[in-house]
């Protein structure tokens, strides 16, 4: 009985340290809009600093950038060989909404976003060498980007789905996702090691950016967008995969549920 008492503890333990996170959650209609967009400000921000280890949810600010390869309009790879971004646990809900019958939500957030760390480039284009000749363009250095009061308009669709356990969880359907985005504030870059050939454009290509960045990212900037959403829906469904709705739905939806 001795032996059996600490193992008992320990699970009890587990147990109350599993639902610490699930009971602080507030409880929200489908249909309050307002409550929901608080309620998952308030969730960003946990998982953002903090992760919820009783979850298995690890901390999404800073985002770790490992060999993350943007192709931009099949002319230019570039690829986040060891970075970081940050400010995501910041981004604020300015609106959030659903249509339970229509499956389909939106949402507005301001983010302000920072990205940094080494970078590589290359480019293999006929059209870039017609341009440049035989020089090629490649890079392999130190690049930043601030991007301040990034504003996304995201709209998806979704369905109920019941889980191996029996509770209701909302999946999204990432394929469907579609948004739109501005940059109301600064848009700030830097970037070292640039090259055509042997030519260092560095400094040119930097400031460049920094008087054209807001037009270039409208015009150009929808590669990296795209990588961007990849996250987002990764990170959305970390919280949507383990927590059932019940817990942060005050609604039945039993109902609206596939099988």
């Amino acid at each position: 009985m001795t032996l059996w008492k600490p193992i008992i503890f320990l699970l009890c333990a587990t147990v109350v340290t599993e639902s610490a996170f699930i009971d602080t959650l507030t409880k929200c209609s489908i249909k309050d809009g307002d409550c929901l967009k608080d309620l998952y400000q308030t969730v960003l921000q946990d998982i953002g600093k903090n992760g919820i280890k009783e979850l298995s949810i690890p901390p999404i600010d800073p985002i770790e950038l490992k060999n993350v390869t943007v192709n931009m309009l099949d002319q230019l790879e570039v690829t986040m060989v060891d970075g970081i971004a940050t400010g995501v646990k910041n981004c604020i809900f300015n609106d959030f909404k659903t249509e339970l019958e229509k499956e389909h939500a939106w949402m507005d957030l301001t983010c302000d976003i920072t990205i940094k760390g080494r970078y590589k480039l290359k480019s293999d284009s006929p059209l870039l060498r017609s341009i440049f000749g035989k020089q090629s363009i490649h890079g392999d250095g130190y690049a930043k980007v601030k991007l301040e009061q990034l504003n996304l308009r995201i709209n998806y669709d979704y369905f109920i789905q019941r889980g191996a356990d029996g509770e209701l969880y909302f999946k999204c359907k990432h394929n469907e996702t579609q948004y739109t985005y501005d940059i109301a504030g600064r848009s700030l870059f830097y970037i070292d090691h640039l090259y055509l050939g042997d030519e260092d454009l560095s400094k040119y290509v930097t400031t460049f950016l920094n008087e054209n960045g807001k037009f270039l990212l409208q015009t150009f900037g929808r590669s990296f967008m795209d990588k961007a959403m990849e996250f987002f829906y990764i990170f959305t469904h970390r919280f949507y995969d383990v927590v059932p709705i019940k817990h942060y739905i005050i609604e039945d939806l039993t109902a609206y549920a596939r099988s």
